[in-house]
């Protein structure tokens, strides 16, 4: 067989090789992250608040939008990093040359090849504050993604709680439901074989009993939907966890609450909002000297060696080592003075946005105080008007007994009804916890107690 022919056979062969290698490089990272998420192993059940947020801080897109930011900026840093770096490359050129001694027009090779190496010595500065406004954008891109992350556990914690709340919500309308419904029943069969009660009070207790029908289909649905955001929460959509487990929150009920005076002033220099803003203050600091040094000399060092096809003469040297200094010496455009200007306007803003954050944290903080004063006394009304409900039970359940009254049902629903709100109560004071943890760049102390 020629060549020819066999070329005819094998190319084909090769080009479907090259092709299926670069499908399977498209599909690779369809099928990593497809065989990444059904690796996961499925949530625990019944769902512990101390695996909700272990688990929510690692599968979340949001999260992972704010890691590439701070990614994006090292990357940018290490860009700048590498301005002082060695650059080296191979220059090749083949050519054809007539000598201007020569009065015919004479061809001959003059080709040459040779390595050249370049580095820049110094720009006076310059780079030094382009890798200082480099760094602070990274610091300021790694707050960021702590707020983020703070607020998405706080996220997670809410998620959390409304389930439960939803939960205890869907069992005291139950509860007000079954006692509507016997109510209605009882009385549309006395009318109908005592004739004890007429139409109109029948269908009084209908519309109380379908109202408190609709209540509770609401409720149900709300259980639903309360652990479809759950999920999502998780970075796990569409695994609704069936039970979860009420947290002991005793780590936040033992707390004093401070006053304001005494804790604004280290949430200031603890949060990590401010945190991003002053770090973007320090790289809009740098940027205008970045911008008063754009004419700034530099100081480079190159090295080449090279051969020649046509050595014989004498200006062409095999080795050279130069030094370059570059002074601008006139800007007819005033592109300095305008960066400067730009650069100067950007920082006036980010330290405007600061002093805004600040006053912003300070609004906040007294505002978690003042709503953890509010929750204090709320709890001591929710407890106490859960123990007036426990005792109202137990006698309407003692009455009910001797066949004296029969508001037992009323009880029962209105003794949920305390629960609820007692646990709702807890819930809020935990979550306003968190925010000031957040906002002092602690831990969650669920997570710590863990």
């Amino acid at each position: 067989m020629h060549q020819g022919d066999r070329l005819a056979v094998v190319r084909p062969a090769v080009q479907m090789f090259l092709r299926s290698i670069g499908l399977a490089a498209m599909l690779w990272p369809l099928w990593v992250s497809g065989q990444s998420d059904s690796a996961k192993p499925p949530l625990p059940e019944p769902l512990t608040l101390t695996d909700a947020l272990l688990l929510g801080i690692t599968a979340h897109p949001d999260l992972a939008i704010a890691q590439s930011r701070v990614t994006a900026a090292e990357i940018q840093l290490g860009k700048v990093d590498s301005s002082y770096g060695f650059d080296a490359f191979v220059e090749l050129q083949p050519r054809l040359s007539s000598r201007a001694a020569l009065e015919a027009v004479d061809f001959e090779d003059d080709s040459r090849y040779g390595l050249v190496v370049k580095k820049r010595l110094t720009d006076f500065g310059r780079t030094e504050r382009r890798k200082e406004a480099a760094r602070s954008d990274v610091a300021a891109n790694q707050a960021r993604f702590v707020t983020r992350r703070d607020r998405h556990m706080l996220d997670i914690m809410r998620s959390f709680f409304s389930v439960i709340l939803a939960d205890h919500a869907y069992r005291a309308l139950n509860e007000r439901l079954t006692i509507d419904y016997f109510r209605y029943s009882r009385m549309a069969e006395r009318r109908d074989r005592f004739e004890q009660y007429s139409d109109l009070e029948v269908a009084q207790r209908e519309a109380a009993y379908r109202k408190a029908y609709v209540a509770r289909h609401r409720a149900d649905l709300e259980r639903r939907q309360r652990r479809h955001a759950l999920a999502l929460r998780l970075g796990r959509p569409g695994e609704l966890s069936s039970e979860l487990v009420v947290p002991d929150l005793s780590v936040y009920q033992l707390r004093e609450i401070p006053e304001y005076n005494d804790i604004v002033e280290q949430v200031i220099s603890t949060s990590s909002v401010l945190d991003a803003h002053r770090a973007g203050v320090a790289s809009a600091q740098a940027k205008v000297e970045v911008a008063k040094k754009l004419n700034s000399p530099v100081l480079s060092a190159d090295f080449e060696a090279r051969e020649y096809h046509d050595s014989s003469f004498s200006s062409r040297d095999r080795y050279r080592l130069n030094l370059k200094f570059i002074m601008p010496l006139f800007n007819g455009t005033r592109t300095r003075d305008t960066e400067v200007a730009l650069a100067e306007n950007a920082l006036a803003q980010k330290q405007a946005e600061l002093l805004a954050a600040e006053y912003a944290v300070r609004e906040e903080v007294m505002t978690l105080v003042n709503d953890l004063l509010i929750n204090r006394t709320a709890a001591v009304a929710a407890d106490a008007d859960e123990t007036y409900r426990g005792y109202y039970q137990d006698r309407s359940r003692a009455m009910y007994e001797m066949e004296m009254r029969s508001d037992l049902g009323d009880a029962q629903a209105a003794a949920a009804e305390a629960l609820l709100e007692v646990t709702r109560v807890d819930f809020e004071q935990a979550l306003l916890w968190a925010e000031m943890d957040a906002l002092l760049a602690r831990p969650v102390a669920l997570m710590e107690e863990k």
